[in-house]
């Protein structure tokens, strides 16, 4: 499955609505045998002025069936905070001016397996003039256009013909990166026998230096079908006409999902799918760009993996991939390596299983080049949603934390940012207040409790017994609370997906129930966030049923990954 990338600095106006093969890869848990690693998301509990809260994440260790959480303060010893099942645990109401550092021991049973310290991290007070990008409305993210030459900022829009396929290659320049124009067409289908009928997705366009070249490489095909599985590479002078080199199959390999990763050194490599998204393999391209010096690796041999973007963080190189499941939302992973040829680690779970309802997207530094602070920009891809009538593409931004190889994020329903002050902040809707706490279902397996979907782990699930609608879960919060936020990880079938028609019900009794949410108009696969406001000592989610695209008789078994309540945690 191919699908066209929206970049920050490239406005890419077409979108080729394709059917596409549904690939049925099995969930996979990579918990990986060499350990773990810790690391911390600082955030900001909503209308509040300090970052002094932490979300704390760690890798899953083979093995474990127990975690202790401790914390340092200022380097003092640490000192128990928790011992849990779960891979995360906030941490609230830390000290601004004092620095903190967690530490994770894994046990299974009574022996220790591995532990691992995270970096340090410092609370502080929320910075002002950061802008707001919402996860749960359509929001635009604003960065700098890294195509600036000279005084001058280029950016690159794609005009379809009439009939169908690429069009022209539109320029437009701007001396302050706010207000563009002087349209000019720099390349056209006219221009070369290979663009008269061909489409171009996953675009690149990047400035070669030593050259004074823009070069562009995208994933090439013709314009009814993906049959030819090839890259496409072009070149210009900033402000001249493009020239179109070739489109190939690299080294005679299939071509399908590509980006281009540009060292520190100024190499640059291709990464590609290949054999229909089974196979991800590592080119690295000529000094000026132009054309694919070699194969460097092999990086995945069936996995069926696409949307492949590279990063570099302290030394270390990060590959995001999401899962080949067609439009709909799939699981993201990861491997990392201390070098770019390798070897690369196995492929890593982060966030949960449906990337938050997208896919696994652009990797990238909220301040382009020099910037510490990176971002997963995941995408939503509505429009090829069976069952909805949104017929958009919309994107998540999900804030990335690294240690030592491993790399972490989580769902905030907004997150503020500034580019020029390299600052990234998530907003979280109160404390949560359901992880760990007593739960029961309606029915449940034995080795898949109702406590596994709220115990902290996106990797863990509750299933119901058979197929019975409608089905309760619930959760006891010890005492009664405000209820903010309710967020929900749901299970999903790759190639026959249903969206959760579900309420949300709460009671300070057990006994006496107030209906807080109907959601049984759920449009959103795999994940939903849920804004309200009720007292309450037990949340329950009522569901209703699963609605299949293509399966009008529900089959699905009641079952959830994670549920998380957040609120006003008040005594």
């Amino acid at each position: 499955m191919v699908k066209g990338k929206r970049g920050m600095a490239i406005v890419i106006a077409l979108i080729v609505l394709t059917c596409h093969l549904l690939f049925s890869a099995q969930t996979v848990h990579a918990e990986d045998s060499e350990g773990t690693q810790i690391a911390a998301t600082l955030f900001v509990l909503k209308n509040a002025s300090e970052v002094s809260n932490a979300k704390i994440h760690w890798a899953p260790v083979n093995g474990a069936n127990e975690y202790e959480l401790y914390r340092s303060e200022n380097n003092e010893p640490f000192i128990l905070l928790q011992t849990l099942t779960g891979t995360t645990m906030d941490d609230y109401d830390l000290t601004i001016g004092s620095t903190y550092r967690y530490q994770v021991k894994a046990y299974g049973g009574s022996s220790l397996i591995t532990s691992a310290v995270s970096p340090e991290y410092a609370p502080h007070t929320l910075p002002d003039n950061l802008t707001t990008f919402d996860n749960t409305n359509q929001s635009t993210l604003n960065l700098p256009n890294e195509l600036k030459v000279g005084d001058t900022y280029y950016r690159f829009n794609f005009v379809p013909k009439s009939s169908g396929g690429f069009g022209q290659m539109i320029q437009q320049t701007s001396t302050d990166d706010s207000t563009y124009g002087n349209d000019k067409v720099v390349l056209s289908y006219t221009d070369h026998p290979d663009l008269a009928n061909s489409k171009f997705e996953g675009i690149n366009v990047l400035y070669h230096a030593p050259t004074n070249k823009f070069v562009f490489w995208a994933h090439y095909e013709n314009s009814t079908d993906y049959t030819l599985a090839r890259v496409s590479v072009a070149s210009a002078t900033p402000g001249e006409n493009f020239t179109f080199h070739k489109s190939f199959r690299p080294e005679g390999n299939e071509s399908r999902d590509i980006s281009i990763f540009k060292d520190d050194d100024d190499s640059a490599y291709l990464i590609s799918t290949a054999n229909n998204n089974s196979d991800t393999i590592l080119y690295k391209l000529t000094s000026d760009w132009l054309d694919v010096e070699n194969q460097v690796s092999v990086i995945y041999q069936d996995q069926h993996r696409e949307l492949p973007k590279v990063i570099k963080k302290d030394g270390v190189y990060y590959l995001f991939s999401s899962q080949a499941a067609g439009w709909y939302p799939s699981i993201p992973m990861y491997s990392s390596a201390s070098s770019i040829d390798g070897e690369w680690s196995e492929l890593r779970t982060i966030g949960n299983t449906s990337t938050f309802s997208a896919q696994s997207g652009s990797v990238m530094r909220v301040k382009p080049n020099t910037g510490n602070q990176v971002i997963m920009v995941a995408y939503r891809w509505m429009f090829g949603w069976a069952g909805t009538e949104n017929g958009t593409t919309e994107e998540r931004l999900l804030p990335v934390t690294f240690s030592n190889g491993y790399a972490f994020y989580d769902y905030f329903d907004q997150v503020l940012y500034s580019a020029n002050d390299d600052v990234v902040v998530p907003v979280q809707d109160g404390k949560l207040l359901s992880q760990g706490k007593p739960a029961t279902a309606q029915t449940a397996t034995g080795t898949n409790p109702a406590n596994y979907a709220n115990d902290g782990n996106y990797q863990t699930e509750w299933i119901g017994t058979g197929s019975s609608w409608p089905h309760w879960w619930k959760v006891d919060l010890g005492s009664v609370q405000e209820i903010h936020n309710v967020q929900i990880s749901w299970w999903m079938q790759k190639g026959s997906e249903g969206f959760y028609k579900y309420k949300i019900e709460t009671s300070t009794d057990n006994v006496n129930w107030t209906e807080a949410l109907d959601r049984t108009n759920n449009t959103s696969y795999g994940f939903t966030s849920d804004t309200l406001s009720s007292p309450a000592r037990y949340v329950r989610i009522q569901m209703e049923s699963a609605k299949l695209h293509n399966n009008p008789s529900n089959w699905y078994t009641p079952r959830l990954w994670e549920v998380k309540v957040f609120g006003a945690d008040e005594e």
